[in-house]
């Protein structure tokens, strides 16, 4: 009888009280008693005009004493405006436009390998070297004709010598009225005629080294590398720019063509984040908005980038795709990484806001408690939003202006609790 009493009298202070919750709770339904209060639950009318129902275990009513000896105090809950981002996953991958292949220019053995797949390379570097049987051709004609040049230019130079004598004799005897002017022409012509044939020598020589030069420079050869009595068949393969070694496909030994790549090289000095877009968000993707990327391989690092291409057709999946663009200066971003990526876009939203310390968790279902004046509290389920300095915004089951218990809510959770699970005062 004492209990029914209890119960009863409990009912008559529910129907007093007037909710703050602008939600439904979790709630559980209690068996009727009697035809006037049919029901343990009392109504609550939500923001969006639904009604919803509050268990009468989710009321709690302190004495005053109680109150200040829990230290129970309270704050108006306040709205605050923040920008809605899209939360979504990504992954990396090398920007295409600056991956490039390295071939060699000539068939060949692999005597020298000189990097590793995933090595770091600079532009010029030499990646390996392939036995190249054309360098030897080129460097033994080159040789060969140099010498040919330097026999004719020694023969031109003396009979120049010679010519320069006789020219000279000449000269005099003419002066003498000994010779015939016509005797000194003739060997004036010859010696001019010697001239320019060491001159076509010279010319020569020059243009068979700048030809060899640019032949040889092909395949990483240079003539200052080489002498009259060394001839090798080594080319070296460089890199014409500096990057990260992606793929790799030869190995000491090998013998290579022309027509397959042996490296693949990535510059990542840009990487793209290929980013998951959803239906119900792509209206709002535009080019140019913001996105910050943070991955699990990186903890404690954030990257920040612009969208740069939003895919016109879904995928397999029935999923969009935005790349955006991260600079990676320090080459920490690799690809194939994946994480969590924030789209930040134009959109505002204000929503309550409530402190950490207001907020209580039981199970799955987290709740504050709302102060509704006079030692009495009601418990308000509700969902969290984004994360803000100290506490969350709350996307549904409390209203901006509410006031919320923010110091002692672990007491009337524990009294909550108490009640849940059925303890009763003797």
């Amino acid at each position: 009888m004492l209990a029914q009493i209890k119960y009863a009298a409990s009912l008559l202070v529910i129907t007093f009280l007037v909710s703050g919750c602008s939600g439904s709770s979790n709630t559980t339904n209690s068996a009727s008693t009697t035809n006037s209060t049919s029901t343990a639950t009392s109504s609550v009318v939500t923001s969006r005009g639904q009604v919803g129902k509050t268990d009468s275990q989710d009321f709690i009513a302190l004495s005053s004493e109680a109150v200040a000896n829990a230290e129970i105090r309270s704050q108006t809950l306040k709205q605050m405006s923040y920008a809605s981002d899209i939360k979504t996953t990504g992954e990396l991958k090398a920007d295409e436009n600056h991956v490039f292949h390295i071939n060699s220019m000539v068939g060949g053995r692999v005597t020298e390998d000189r990097v590793n797949l995933g090595d770091l390379i600079h532009q010029g570097q030499t990646m390996a070297v392939v036995q190249n049987l054309e360098v030897t051709k080129l460097i033994g004609d080159y040789i060969h004709q140099k010498h040919s040049n330097e026999i004719t230019a020694s023969q031109l130079n003396s009979r120049l010598d010679l010519a320069n004598k006789n020219l000279e004799r000449l000269t005099k005897l003419a002066d003498e009225g000994i010779a015939p002017q016509k005797d000194v022409l003739t060997a004036r012509n010859a010696v001019d005629q010697l001239n320019i044939e060491l001159k076509g020598v010279k010319e020569h020589d020059i243009h068979l080294s700048s030809e060899t030069e640019a032949m040889l420079s092909a395949y990483g050869k240079h003539l200052r590398n080489y002498d009259s009595h060394k001839i090798d068949s080594d080319s070296p393969l460089t890199a014409p720019r500096a990057g990260l070694v992606i793929k790799k496909t030869i190995t000491l030994g090998d013998v290579v063509n022309t027509t397959e790549p042996l490296y693949v090289v990535a510059d990542l000095s840009d990487i793209w984040l290929d980013l998951t877009i959803y239906d119900k968000d792509l209206a709002q993707i535009k080019i140019g908005q913001s996105v910050t990327f943070v991955s699990d391989s990186l903890p404690g690092h954030k990257f920040e980038g612009k969208i740069s291409y939003i895919q016109p057709l879904a995928g397999d999946t029935r999923t969009f795709l935005a790349r955006a663009v991260l600079p990676n200066r320090s080459l920490l971003l690799k690809p194939g990484m994946f994480g969590n990526a924030a789209i930040h876009t134009n959109r505002q939203e204000i929503l309550p806001y409530v402190a950490d310390n207001a907020i209580q968790r039981y199970g799955k279902d987290v709740f504050v408690f709302a102060d509704l004046g006079g030692g009495k509290y009601q418990k308000c389920s509700i969902e969290l939003g984004e994360r803000l300095l100290d506490g969350h915004l709350v996307k549904s089951g409390i209203r901006s202006g509410t006031s919320v218990v923010n110091n002692g809510s672990l007491t009337l959770k524990a009294e909550f609790l108490r009640r849940i699970n059925g303890a009763s005062d003797d």
